[in-house]
């Protein structure tokens, strides 16, 4: 009994508790990550949102006195308050949430991708695949449906966990409107993947099954590109630049790449806003990625991206084994092809750019066409996703009506 008090006390101790009575609702969101992109098409009256950083004080109280005070008890008994008609999340990495239905099957569940899922991670045994296998694994874990990136994810998702998948692309990504530059202003962006913290004095490890290696090796890659593609714009008189994934305030991103890069010349692009790196890809001829989620969106658009996908966490990269950082995972292609390499090698990545630099756009789009439905779709305005919202009868906005 004295374990479960310290262990509520330890939950609610830094969580804003609410007073007011629950009230039906016909959407119910788990976690509050992605509100923004659901009321475009849904009524923000219609959604209620069920977040761990603010707790019911009624429910709470109902789960104290049944003595099931788990986080998952604890949704389920909001969901059964509110009996929704659809519960859905944006943050589909949460083991928890495909336990929810064995506590209350009468929704209709639904998670929507927001990320690539590699099972690297910050301590051992915990990266998203581990996690899943810890909550029961295919076994226990349901939803009725998961909007995937590609067939790829969906192939991934559905030997995880029990459900149907549906191809959306990233939702993010078909939002987004932006227009052609006239003249580009760089030839060559390569898009930061920084740590959201100063890597210089951490002592953190990065794991991945069996493998592991430190935070400085990690992300070592990312200084040795860089310099790479500096030296070689020098090289060849092209206009290059960084583009940053961490804030202004964050000066040890661009501390970061001016000791990789030393003396060669270079612009840094801070991350000014939520959307200031699609931006900053936009405004390049061609855009350099290591395994970043903006690349295969950028790839789905049409955009020329070169992947130099060679980041090691272990020795061993045979099929299955510790492939989460090589081109196109979960997919599974060669080590090397028209615009991607696996291998840490300099001719590698010379032999990218020069192909791609030189292809012209019809060209490119002949070379992207059989891996962009594997790898990730773009459906402008999310068709799919709104006739999905439509066919499980939610009410949905004149706008997003008329999208469908």
């Amino acid at each position: 009994m004295i374990s479960k008090i310290r262990r509520v006390y330890r939950v609610i101790r830094n969580t804003h508790i609410s007073f007011r009575l629950l009230r039906q609702s016909p959407v119910v969101q788990i976690h509050r990550d992605g509100i923004e992109i659901l009321t475009r098409y849904v009524d923000r009256s219609s959604i209620s949102i069920v977040d761990p950083s603010e707790l019911n004080f009624w429910v709470l109280f109902r789960c104290l006195l049944t003595a099931k005070f788990q986080m998952k008890s604890y949704m389920a008994a909001v969901i059964k308050t509110q009996q929704p008609r659809v519960v859905i999340t944006f943050i589909d990495n949460d083991p928890t949430f495909y336990l929810l239905k064995s506590l209350n099957a009468s929704p209709v569940y639904i998670a929507v991708q927001n990320g690539l899922r590699h099972n690297y991670a910050h301590a051992y045994r915990s990266g998203f695949v581990d996690h899943l296998a810890n909550a029961g694994g295919k076994d226990q874990l349901v939803a009725d449906l998961i909007c995937t990136f590609g067939k790829g994810s969906s192939l991934f998702f559905e030997n995880h966990i029990h459900a149907k998948t549906l191809v959306t692309g990233n939702l993010k990504n078909n939002l987004l409107d932006l227009d052609e530059p006239k003249r580009p202003d760089f030839d060559i962006v390569f898009m930061s993947q920084h740590a959201p913290f100063d890597i210089t004095n951490s002592e953190e490890t990065i794991y991945l099954n069996n493998s592991s290696v430190s935070i400085h090796k990690f992300y070592e890659i990312e200084g040795t590109v860089a310099k790479f593609l500096a030296q070689f714009c020098t090289d060849h008189s092209l206009r290059f630049a960084v583009s940053g994934k961490r804030g202004v305030e964050d000066v040890f991103e661009q501390e970061f790449f001016s000791k990789a890069i030393d003396n060669l010349p270079f612009i840094f692009l801070p991350r000014i806003s939520g959307h200031s790196s699609y931006v900053n890809a936009f405004n390049a001829k061609l855009v350099v990625v290591i395994d970043s989620t903006i690349g295969y969106e950028l790839l789905s658009r049409g955009r020329k991206v070169a992947f130099f996908s060679a980041r090691r966490i272990g020795e061993s990269r045979v099929v299955g084994e510790d492939r989460d950082t090589c081109f196109g995972y979960p997919n599974v292609y060669p080590d090397n092809g028209v615009f991607w390499t696996n291998y840490a090698e300099t001719a590698e990545y010379s032999r990218i750019l020069n192909s791609l630099l030189g292809m012209t756009d019809a060209e490119w789009a002949h070379q992207i066409q059989p891996y962009t439905e594997d790898l990730m779709v773009y459906q402008p305005g999310n068709s799919a996703f709104i006739q999905m919202l439509q066919n499980e009868g939610i009410p949905l906005k004149n706008e997003g009506s008329q999208r469908a």
